[in-house]
């Protein structure tokens, strides 16, 4: 009766999601645009839209093509309603006094994991959670490692966290538990990481440690004594968040999410169960579950902020798109400054390729000037002839933190390397002069797409192509091999080349 009272108290909030939050801003862009690209290009493992190049699976192996086939939202709602289902079933399954509590507080702040935007999680959590519901009662190894195996594929942050549980049940010697919950992650990230390199880096400032950190603490040193694993889960992510903080890694704030998912829930559970005696401890539970929240809906009020209106110059992106097509900038790359709902990756990501996207693991790894304090009108200019861009397109909204030196120079102290060249209300272009083509000479490109590139070669030769090179790549008649951080084209003959990627038995062997 619990999962059931839990699943149906959250329906209201989907269907105010669903019908007046889900407006493709924050996280959301990101989803739609990878259900967009697995929707036009499902056979393309290499997205070329964002970054230089990007792989779907890196991202996700499964949501950009289940969002493509059932549509996002619905993903994202069928996702998150499971999880409140399963999540439910598994305080039932605790035994603990007055489950309903945990169950409704469990609900909520699995919703403001799906308000803000993050349906792979979203998805990768339920899958997680259905292998946990089944380490319970009966156990069923095998299943419970299908489902671990399954919320790595949808969310690889998801099966960190899996992986997380697994250790936990290590430190209480329960072996066939830790391994069926931490192997099954562990494969899928290693064989996914050799087919579909990957390196990036998510920040993690000091400030964004703490609450994390010590929540995890609060479950190991607040829950009962009986509570074996959950203490243990409570110190091994205490320790991850440390370490996260110490070691750049693309994991980086992203740790968050299982103290703002669990760590109320849990805390709750645990005043439910303290004896009516233990005054002190359900005062300072109390204190942790209140510290807990007030962490919490600050972050989701301004999630709902951000992204829930529909900004003027995110609804009227016809000039804009027209005007670049104008221009010829999909014989280019376009810098689309980032604003802080992220709409413009989304936006623009269908009609030009984008130098920069939604995904900060890969922005800061490649593009480390707008993190690392070297930005300067030099530094911009040699970032964008290294990234081959030929037009930067400068939003009115507010930009992105990350940003706002960019747009400053952009807007305020216009280089004379940059002309203006359309402009309206809410959307201004600009034209990057003697910009550094896609395709170095005696090359030309001749069209692009979201996940291919036609090249014209007037002779034999070889010529370097601003992609960052992946394995995944070919080219109908020609040689493609690495470039430093690009791509090589080497051909026999004068005539059009195709340079895009197909999922292939062996791509590690090579194009040639």
């Amino acid at each position: 009766m619990v999962p059931l009272l839990a699943t149906l108290a959250a329906l209201p909030l989907y269907a105010v999601w669903w019908a007046f939050l889900a407006t493709g801003g924050g996280d959301l862009a990101a989803q739609e645009t990878w259900a967009h690209f697995a929707a036009h290009y499902g056979g393309s493992p290499y997205m070329l839209s964002w970054f230089g190049g990007s792989h779907v699976a890196n991202y996700s192996v499964l949501s950009p093509y289940l969002m493509a086939a059932f549509g996002v939202r619905t993903v994202t709602v069928v996702s998150g309603l499971a999880a409140t289902w399963l999540t439910a079933a598994l305080i039932v399954r605790t035994a603990i006094r007055r489950p309903l509590g945990p169950a409704l507080l469990a609900a909520l702040m699995l919703w403001c994991n799906v308000h803000a935007g993050r349906s792979t999680f979203a998805l990768g959590v339920a899958f997680a959670l259905a292998a946990c519901l089944f380490l319970t009662g009966t156990r069923r190894v095998g299943l419970v490692a299908a489902y671990a195996a399954l919320a790595t594929l949808a969310s690889p942050v998801a099966g960190l966290f899996l992986a997380l549980v697994g250790a936990a049940f290590l430190a209480v010697r329960d072996w066939g538990r830790a391994l069926s919950l931490s192997v099954p992650p562990a494969a899928v990230a290693a064989a996914t990481t050799l087919l579909f390199p990957f390196s990036g880096q998510q920040p993690m400032p000091f400030p964004r440690l703490l609450p994390p950190l010590l929540l995890g603490l609060a479950v190991t040193a607040l829950v009962p004594r009986t509570w074996r694993v959950a203490r243990w889960a409570g110190a091994v992510y205490a320790a991850v968040c440390v370490l996260v903080y110490l070691i750049p890694s693309p994991i980086g704030t992203n740790v968050e999410r299982f103290a703002w998912l669990f760590a109320p829930p849990v805390l709750l559970a645990a005043l439910m169960s303290a004896p009516g005696r233990a005054r002190r401890r359900r005062v300072v539970l109390i204190t942790a579950i209140v510290c807990s929240t007030a962490w919490i809906v600050p972050k989701s009020v301004l999630d709902i902020r951000l992204t829930a209106p529909v900004p003027a110059w995110a609804a009227d992106t016809h000039g804009v798109v027209r005007a670049l097509q104008g221009l010829g900038a999909d014989r280019t790359r376009v810098e689309a400054i980032p604003t802080g709902s992220m709409r413009e990756a989304a936006l623009l990501s269908s009609h030009v390729n984008l130098a920069r996207g939604w995904n900060q693991q890969i922005d800061m790894k490649r593009h480390r000037l707008f993190y690392d304090g070297t930005f300067s009108a030099s530094t911009y200019r040699a970032w964008l002839d290294r990234w081959a861009v030929g037009f930067v397109v400068l939003p009115s909204a507010e930009p992105w933190h990350y940003a706002e030196a960019e747009a400053a120079l952009v807007r305020d102290h216009r280089p004379d390397w940059l002309r203006p060249v359309w402009h309206d209300a809410h959307w201004q272009v600009y034209r990057v002069q003697d910009a550094v083509p896609l395709v170095s000479s005696p090359g030309t490109v001749t069209r692009t797409t979201p996940a291919e590139m036609d090249i014209r070669m007037p002779r034999p030769g070889t010529v370097t192509v601003r992609i960052a090179y992946s394995p995944w790549l070919h080219s109908d008649g020609g040689c493609l091999a690495r470039d430093g951080e690009f791509t090589r084209l080497t051909v026999s003959a004068p005539g059009e080349y195709h340079v895009g990627s197909q999922y292939s038995p062996s791509p590690l062997a090579g194009s040639c």
